[in-house]
């Protein structure tokens, strides 16, 4: 006969609700309201969004470009590489919008160049093109619906931590308030430190040289 046994912890955090029932409980108030604290996760994630930039933010996707611009992904927060697929893959070159229109003018094209305006990917020249895409997305926002998040289920204290800051700056408790946050922002430093270790290892990196894209950068 084979038994199961339960072995995570009681006072696991592994969605919204837990969540909530955690920061209650430091908040020493089991009532706390919870459209308050709901508003406090939404605040701690555009703070995640802002100072994280670790590869389990990372996605990757494929677009069939046919025009000079196209709309960026919904979640995007940040482009981290962009090549044309070929045979071999062509790497884009990053520029300005300015310097994109002054340098190719619209012409027509193999992409080589790009930039991002407006929320959205401006290639040139103009043609058509298979490009993919690898960026930082926005962290999936804890919700009723979506109850749980890679953030929360792999850094729980930095949830915790950064909702009960914002918490208690809005009751007043400049005290409480600045060591949450102090021990929040910590923990967001060593995520990245480790998303750095994590993808390149402990050898030291190679510098590359600067390259020209296209006639003279103004």
């Amino acid at each position: 006969m084979t038994i199961a046994i339960d072995t995570s912890p009681a006072n696991a955090i592994t969605d919204i609700s837990d969540l909530v029932r955690v920061v209650r409980r430091r908040m020493d108030d089991d009532g706390y309201d919870i459209s308050a604290i709901y508003t406090a996760i939404t605040e701690a994630e555009e703070i995640f969004n802002r100072e994280l930039r670790c590869p389990t933010m990372e996605k990757e996707v494929t677009v069939a470009v046919t025009e000079e611009s196209t709309d960026l992904p919904l979640d995007f927060l940040q482009l981290r590489q962009i090549y044309s697929e070929g045979s071999p893959d062509n790497p884009l070159a990053a520029t300005s919008p300015a310097v994109l229109r002054s340098t190719y003018q619209g012409v027509a094209g193999t992409p080589c160049a790009y930039a991002i305006e407006n929320r959205r990917l401006v290639i040139a020249p103009v043609g058509n093109a298979t490009v993919t895409m690898l960026y930082y997305a926005r962290i999936p926002a804890l919700t009723d619906a979506n109850p749980s998040n890679w953030m929360l289920e792999e850094n729980p204290g930095a949830y915790i931590r950064m909702v009960l800051a914002i918490l208690f700056d809005e009751i007043g408790d400049n005290e409480r308030a600045a060591l949450n946050e102090s021990r929040a922002l910590a923990i967001l430093q060593s995520i990245n430190q480790a998303g750095i270790g994590n993808r390149w290892g402990a050898a030291p990196l190679t510098p590359q040289g600067m390259r020209q894209v296209r006639g003279v950068r103004t």
